[in-house]
């Protein structure tokens, strides 16, 4: 029976993970980030978008090949109908609420490459999309002091349309974390999808979302 520490394990077996890890332990894990408002549009200007969020990063917990921590947000968005004046009018969904996301990685001994997943695992928004969702977690670089991955959504999610209608679509994304004057800064950068769940084939939406830059305070 191995009684070798997880932690032990992960340090003999990982070189550039410990790297990675320890970053997370020095300048993410238990700070208090801050999103100032984001406005987008969708449905080709049809519905707006407003974002704002605290976040936290928390519960990094080291395995035998890998780790997993948790990014909990605290969001603020909402989407209006805009009217054909460009002005907003009811609210067609409330997305206010508080969100927890688990991401789950480790080396692949195949390549040496750390891969993993991100998902929820649990959320008081009510009527959110993401149940069941979830990302793969790939390309995680550490450089010069900035740690970034790319994230790509498995299938689809809804997203709010016309009337009461919602249609699929697909999310992938550019992360980063760096430090700005000694203050962390996380970045994400989306793309959004058209999808088409017939064919499992997705296309760029005409809709684009902006970079979300999150800061500690």
């Amino acid at each position: 029976m191995n009684t070798t520490p997880p932690e032990e394990l992960f340090i003999q077996s990982c070189g550039t993970d410990k790297k990675i890890t320890d970053f997370l332990k020095d300048h993410v894990i238990d700070k208090k980030l801050i999103t100032d408002e984001v406005v987008y549009q969708l449905e080709e200007g049809k519905l707006e978008g407003v974002y704002s969020d605290e976040m936290f990063f928390s519960n990094l917990v080291l395995s035998e090949h890998g780790f997993r921590f948790d990014m909990t947000t605290v969001t603020r968005e909402k989407i209006y109908i805009l009217d054909p004046d460009r002005k907003r009018g009811a609210i067609k969904k409330d997305f206010n609420g508080v969100s927890v996301f688990r991401y789950e990685l480790a080396e692949r001994k195949s390549t040496s490459r750390i891969t993993g997943i991100m998902r929820l695992a649990s959320s008081t928004v009510r009527e959110h999309t993401m149940e069941g969702i979830a990302y793969g977690v790939y390309d995680l670089q550490l450089e010069n002091s900035q740690l970034s991955w790319k994230e790509q959504q498995l299938l689809y999610r809804d997203m709010p349309a016309d009337n009461d209608n919602y249609r699929p679509v697909a999310f992938d994304a550019k992360v980063r974390f760096h430090l700005e004057n000694g203050k962390l800064r996380f970045e994400y950068i989306p793309k959004y999808y058209d999808f088409e769940p017939e064919k499992l084939t997705r296309k760029l939406s005409k809709d684009q979302y902006p970079a979300f830059v999150t800061k500690e305070r």
